[in-house]
């Protein structure tokens, strides 16, 4: 098990990124956390702390979360460009040709989108619960609605922050799916998250960018058989978020395996940690 923490600030075109690193094995993967109320820490610290010593592993707060830099101008068409780019600019400051890379939910579609546009770089994709995959947006109209002409999102977040009883509601209906798994602790890292400078505006920038009128974006099934990485799909059996029949539809429009994590929810990962780390090593020989 890798146990020292390092972190580190890296310089991109797009803003400064905050990285944490753990080891220093010659098998190398990045993980991206996804939106909300989230950061590299809050989704993978439990991940990170279960690889074995074979591996270095590096969690960015992706732009607009954690201790990363929060632009004001991301949200649009070019949203995951940017992310994207974020990635590439990043693994080249490590050194990092060839790596292995995950993404939660906002994380999985810029880890997909990363795979198609720069392959030769990824030895094994791993979207988890990711956005990107769904051909519909939840709730339809009503959420274009929501999203595009008010600013519920904010004011969302401020509820979450301001509640306990509404994150660990949050939590259960869409996070976790062990009610054991909701500790004190946890919901502590929640509201914190939902208080923190900026949380609301990247949630909404996601949002905007992802759920239009004209449907959702991306759509990365129709492109996934063009991917020649080992592509393992990880997947919370009752996420809400993402189902269960979206995922299998991409694993086998990629020709990849599926994970489904049981009685999980979208934090499928933060859930059963030992469970994800064991499907990435049995993959990565």
């Amino acid at each position: 098990m890798i146990s020292i923490m390092e972190e580190i600030d890296i310089k991109t075109t797009y803003g400064n990124i905050h990285v944490y690193k753990r080891g220093n094995g010659e098998k190398k993967i990045i993980l991206l956390h996804g939106s909300g109320c989230d950061s590299a820490m809050l989704s993978w610290r439990e991940v990170m702390g279960h690889f074995s010593e074979d591996f270095t592993v590096y969690a960015p707060d992706q732009l607009g979360y954690g201790k990363s830099d929060k632009p004001d101008n991301m949200c649009g068409n070019s949203f995951y460009d940017i992310h994207i780019e974020t990635v590439r600019e990043l693994a080249d400051s490590l050194g990092l040709q060839k790596f292995a890379l995950a993404g939660l939910s906002m994380g999985g579609a810029v880890a997909m989108g990363f795979a198609l546009k720069y392959g030769e770089r990824v030895t094994a994709l791993f979207p988890v619960d990711p956005w990107g995959i769904s051909e519909k947006i939840p709730f339809g109209k009503f959420s274009v609605w929501y999203i595009q002409k008010t600013d519920l999102t904010l004011k969302q977040f401020r509820w979450i922050a301001d509640s306990r009883a509404m994150a660990k509601w949050f939590a259960s209906y869409a996070l976790i799916g062990d009610r054991k798994n909701i500790t004190e602790p946890l919901i502590d890292e929640i509201l914190e998250a939902c208080r923190s400078d900026g949380a609301g505006k990247a949630m909404q920038d996601y949002q905007r960018s992802s759920c239009t009128d004209k449907g959702v974006f991306p759509y990365y099934v129709n492109e996934l058989s063009k991917l020649r990485m080992p592509v393992v799909f990880v997947s919370g059996e009752k996420d809400p978020l993402v189902p269960k029949a979206d995922v299998l539809r991409a694993a086998k429009a990629a020709g990849a395996t599926a994970h489904i994590l049981k009685n999980c929810k979208h934090w499928s990962v933060k859930e059963k940690p030992q469970k994800f780390c064991s499907v990435v090593e049995n993959t990565i020989k």
